[in-house]
Parts: C-alpha cells; structure tokens; sequence
C-alpha cells in the first residue's frame, strides 16, 4: 500500500485575521500574522464541495508524504482505483468509478496532456508535492475542462505566492527502503509591491524497487516449490522543474514545466522482465488572461507541450520481440472563454483549436517512421439557470461539439499495406445537464446526466508496428453517465465536533464500443470495438474533527461492473481490475508536545478481490492493509518525519479455491499483489526533514 495522507476535505480554510481601516470608501485590511486555518470550523473546501454542480474531491500536496505521486494520492480518494507496476515511483494509472484508465482526462492546469498515441497516462511520474493540489472531476466535468470521459478528470493546479502560513521556501529530504530517496527545493513570493506572484520548483525522486516478494513459481496448488523472490528492473530516477508567474488576482498567468523519467520496466512476477526500460521527458508551456469586455468576461489561453519517449526492449522480453523505439508527440492549441451575466443567470461559450503530431520510428532497423497528426476544434456553450432569486437551485445544461481530423502514414503491413489513407473525421458531441439544490445553509442535492466521448488513438487506428495493427474503421468508444447525491458540511462547530463533512452519491455509467487489442495469428494483435459494458454504485466520504486535535477520515466505495456481450465465456461478467468494494480511513491526532507541534496518524485500507481476465478466472485476493506515521516539529521551521507502509508487513495473501480439489486445500497462497497482479513490497519506511521558510 502507498502511504496516503488525510482527504484535503478535513484540513481548515485559510482565514487571514487583522484590522479593517476604512479611508473614505475603500477597505484597508492589515494582516499581522499567518492565517490560522486550525482555528476555523468550516472543513476545507466546504464552499466547493457545496457549490459545484459535479462531484469534487480537492487533493492537497501538505496532507501527504513528501515522496507521493499524484496516483497515490488519488488512490485514497473516493471512487478511484490506482493500478501499478509495484514499488515508489512505478507506472500508475487510475480508474474512476469502474471506467478504463483511458475516460480520465488528466490536465496540468488546465492543459490537457496529449493522447495522441496513448489512451492511458503514467500518473505515477508527477510529484504530488511539485503542485499547490490535485482537483477530481467525478462524472461531469465543466465544459471548459474538455470532452472528459465517462470516468471525469483530473487537473493538477501549480501553487502561485507564499504557502497557506506565509512562508516562501519549502525544502525537503529523504531516504527509505529500497533505496527510496528525494531531494526538493521550492520557492514560492510576492513581487512588486504584492501585485505578482510566483512559484518556482526544482526536484529529484529515484528509488531501486528491489523489494522481495512472495512467489509460486506458477504453480498455485504445490506448495513445495514456493519461494521469495527480488523484484529485479525496477529502479527509477526523476528530475522535474518548474516556474510560474502571474498577477495577484490570477487574472494573467504563464508557466513552464519539465518533467524527465528513466524507468525499468520489470513485467510480472512469471514473466520478469530484466533489461526492458522506458524514458519520458515532457515540456509543458502555457499561459492565459482574463479581462472584461462590458459586462462579459473573456478568458484566452495558449499552450504547447513537447514528449519525448524511448521504450528499450533488447531481448524481447515485453513480448512484442526486440524494439528500440523513438516516440515524439508535438501539441499546441487555443482557447477563448466567454462568460456573461444575464439577470440572476449566466451564460458561458466558446472556442478550442488543437493541434497534435506524433512520430514513432524503428530506431535500429530504420525504415519509415509511423507519423500522423490530429486537429481538432471545438464549440462549448453552457447556461446557469438560477430557478429561484436567492439562486439555491440551479440547473446548467450545457453541451461540446468537437470535430476531429485525424491523418495517418502509409501502413507498411496488414490489408491496406502501402496503400495511401484518407484522413479520418470524427464529428463528437457531448451534451450535459447538472444541477444543484441548496435545500439548506449546509446541504446541497447535485445531480448530473451526460454523454461522453473517447476518440480512438493514433496506434489504435493506424497502428504499424509489425505486432500492433490498427483498425481505420473503429468507432469512437461512447456512453451515458450520471450521478445524483448530497452533501453536508455545516459551518458551525456541533459540540466538541469543530468540523465535519459528509457526501453521499450513486452514480451509473455504460461504455459502449470498447476499444481493445484482439490477439489473431500468432504475435499479431488488431484494434476492434468488443464489448459494452456498463458500471454502478454508490460512494460515501465522511471526514470529522473533535476539539481541534482527532481527525478522523473515511470513504467507501460500492462498484458493480458488468460486460454486456453475446460471448458466453464473458456475459454479465466483471470488468477485470475493479474491486467491488473499497475502504480507505485514516486518524490524525494533532498535539502540543514540549512547546512543539506533533502529530501522529494512522490509516487503513481494504479492497475485494478482483479478476485479472475479461472471463473472471484469474484472481488477485482482496487484501487489508494498515499504515502509520508521525512528524515532529523541531526548530526554526525544520520538521522531520517518519512513515511506515504496509505495517503488518503483508506478503502473503490467500486464495479460495472454488471449487476445492481436495477437502483439504480450499485455498491456496498468492504475492500480495496490484490490482493489475504485480507484486507489492512488504513493510517499508521513509525518513524525511522538511524546512519551510
């Protein structure tokens, strides 16, 4: 298990405290000291988790470990499934409320990442901590955000100035098990006079991931061969910068970001991998203004962002033979935003022009690379539709209608080899409508309802690598979703509970035209619309505080998957790697120790079994994990802090066999294991000092 810190919906909001001057009409508010946000009763983000019309979990990089990626903190939070290779700094992804990784649009404030060539994005290569926090889109996305799938969105949001207590430098250090180290360094101020802010960052993350590991050698019902094994391959070193300016009120700001990754990649624990590697190195630019025009107010926004990737496999070991392949993938785009006010309402429109190119080439056999490229433009349009004076309900339908042009090389193999292709235009509309309720001053009833929309991928359309073939005929992959729930944060203490926030929603979802690779003759595997599927549940998050000193935070997850499919081996079967029920809850007590600030945690976590294949046949068992951890202040700004992961130092899990061979072997023993079936480390810690500044 990563260790995860609290829900960023417990902490308080800042709340600046000083004297009002008033000089003729205008307010002169002085600020003697740092917000205390300990000492307001509202929970964090209340306003938000009130007001938004979708459901949004705000992840906060200070609630969690200084060596936590964005994957890990999103693991914890309700409804989201994280699936990794195994080990700090391993290829994650994730799952929102049962959908595949690739119905997660995942943008980096507000720049959504190319998915030009991949549906699925490596999460587990961004520092938590490189940003200010983490937003979770749950179904319904705002139009603004794009065309999200049916699993929602995430956008990573850079801290701009000082931290929440004034403090302009943030440095941190540390090293653990399995050669687990990091090295941070961020500077954050006010310019000219208070009128720019900036934030600037530089870090270094690696670790070895030679963590041991429980193995059958393949043969789950002889326990005589049974052994511990070394993850082997599964080291990584990281290295990512940024810096972003802009005025104090956010209303022009402009950034740049690099992030560069070296990685093994070690396959499964039958089928290691020793040599197989994988590096990125992306650069991300962007920056936007917002200004009034009348009565409206305009938004514009550029961005470019470049990809570089060199997938090594010397010996063949991924399975596709020998590769030493080259991956570039150039992005820029353009968007204007119009909001204007009509009465009690408001309307929001406008415009979104991208455009994508990719490149991959055959670095030791040469020959023509695979290049395309993708343009698209976009309309969006929304209405807040406020029913009543006061604005407590208020309904917003609101809809994207984006065209796509996509144009591929040549294909040098399958049936339309050296034959030129026509470009392929894809014409996706998404409407939507969300609403929200405000039935008191601290409950709201939010509902959505929409259609959401995954193109396929340049690989999936017009692959050529000789293993991989595209398919030009492919339909996008489509579904309705939607949810309906309540939530509850009260902005006055209830006795000794200073805080609390509860949130309750049932949500349902259908894909259909799932996009899926398809093994034929051999090696050889084909791009092809399979089965529809459809996911339903409900999810819960309830998050307290007593006397300011025990927080206490917990979700639940409820997920029913089910493969819609005339194939008998499959129908009404689960969705492979969704646990059908998940648990996270975790305990923080905050206390005055010699003068000091201290505290103290500890959390748990829990998730069904789950199945590895589309016919449920392979199991990983549903494990319980536990985890804990204190930080202590020491002077002058300098903290240190100690975690503990997997405290019970699980590494074994159990399997029922049903039905059993033998009277007396009804279960049998299995790694503890991801939910995509790789090994876990056992019980790890990490070390670290922080100074602030």
């Amino acid at each position: 298990m990563k260790q995860l810190g609290s829900i960023g919906l417990i902490c308080a909001l800042a709340n600046g405290a000083g004297a009002d001057d008033t000089v003729g009409e205008e307010t002169i508010i002085v600020i003697d000291r740092a917000p205390d946000r300990d000492a307001d009763p509202k929970a964090r983000d209340r306003d938000r988790a009130l007001g938004d019309a979708p459901f949004v979990t705000i992840i906060h990089a200070e609630d969690h470990p200084a060596t936590a990626s964005v994957a890990d903190a999103l693991g914890a939070s309700v409804g989201v499934q994280s699936r990794s290779l195994g080990g700090l700094g391993a290829y994650e992804s994730i799952s929102v409320r049962g959908a595949a990784p690739g119905h997660t649009t995942v943008l980096v404030d507000g720049v959504p990442l190319a998915r030009l060539a991949a549906v699925t994005t490596d999460l587990g290569r961004y520092a938590l901590d490189s940003y200010g926090q983490v937003e979770l889109y749950r179904g319904a996305v705002p139009v603004e955000l794009g065309g999200a799938g049916v699993g929602g969105a995430v956008n990573l949001v850079t801290r701009l100035g000082r931290g929440e207590r004034g403090e302009r430098i943030n440095a941190s250090a540390g090293m653990g098990s399995f050669g687990a180290r990091h090295l941070r360094l961020a500077y954050g101020d006010d310019h000219r006079d208070g009128r720019v802010v900036s934030a600037s960052m530089l870090g270094y993350q690696a670790a070895a991931g030679d963590y041991s590991f429980f193995f059958d050698n393949g043969t789950p019902l002889n326990a005589t061969d049974d052994t511990y094994e070394t993850r082997r391959n599964n080291g990584f070193d990281q290295l990512d910068a940024a810096t972003r300016w802009g005025v104090v009120d956010r209303s022009a700001v402009a950034g740049l970001r690099f992030a560069g990754k070296h990685q093994g990649l070690p396959g499964s624990a039958t089928q290691p991998s020793l040599e197989a590697s994988l590096s990125t190195y992306d650069l991300i630019g962007d920056g936007h203004v917002e200004h009034d025009v009348g009565v409206a107010t305009a938004r514009e926004q550029l961005f470019v962002l470049v990809e570089r990737q060199r997938l090594r496999d010397p010996a063949g070991e991924l399975g596709l033979g020998t590769q030493n392949r080259g991956y570039l993938t150039l992005s820029g785009g353009a968007a204007s935003t119009w909001r204007l006010p009509i009465a009690r309402h408001r309307g929001t429109a406008g415009i979104e022009l991208r455009a994508d190119r990719f490149r991959d080439e055959d670095l030791d056999n040469g020959g023509a690379p695979l290049t395309g490229d993708r343009e698209a433009g976009a309309l969006l349009a929304g209405f807040d539709i406020a029913l009543d004076p006061a604005a407590t309900i208020v309904v917003t339908p609101a809809a994207r209608f984006d065209l796509v042009r996509t144009a591929p090389s040549p294909m040098s193999s399958g049936p339309t080899a050296g034959m030129e292709l026509p470009p392929r235009f894809d014409a996706v509309p998404s409407p939507r409508l969300t609403a929200r309720a405000a039935v008191a001053t601290d409950v709201s009833i939010k509902a959505s309802a929409g259609w959401y929309v995954r193109l396929p991928t340049l690989i999936e359309l017009f692959g050529n690598r000789g293993s991989i073939i595209g398919s030009p005929e492919l339909l996008p992959e489509r579904g309705p979703s939607t949810d309906v729930g309540v939530v509850w944060a009260p902005s006055e203490a209830l006795g000794p509970i200073d805080r609390i926030l509860v949130e309750a929603s049932a949500f349902g979802t259908r894909a259909r035209d799932t996009i899926a690779f398809v093994s034929s003759v051999g090696f050889v595997a084909r791009a092809m619309n399979v089965a529809n599927s459809q996911s339903y549940g409900g999810e819960l998050v309830a998050s307290a505080r007593l006397a300011r000193t025990v927080s206490v935070t917990a979700n639940y997850t409820r997920l029913v998957t089910q493969q819609l499919t005339e194939e008998v081996s499959f129908a009404n079967k689960a969705l492979p790697r969704q646990p059908g029920h998940a648990v996270y809850a975790r305990v923080d007590v905050v206390r005055r120790v010699l003068a000091r600030n201290a505290s103290l945690w500890l959390d748990g976590s829990f998730q069904s079994r789950t199945f590895l294949d589309q016919a449920n046949l392979m199991t990983v068992p549903g494990r319980a994990l536990a985890g804990a951890g204190m930080r202590v202040e020491i002077a002058g700004g300098l903290a240190a802090a100690l975690a503990v992961e997997n405290l019970t130092d699980a590494r074994i899990q159990f399997l029922p066999l049903d039905p059993p061979p033998r009277p007396d072997l009804t279960e049998t023993k299995a790694a503890l294991a991801d939910l995509a079936g790789f090994p876990l480390p056992g019980r790890t810690f990490y070390v670290s000092l922080d100074w602030s500044h």
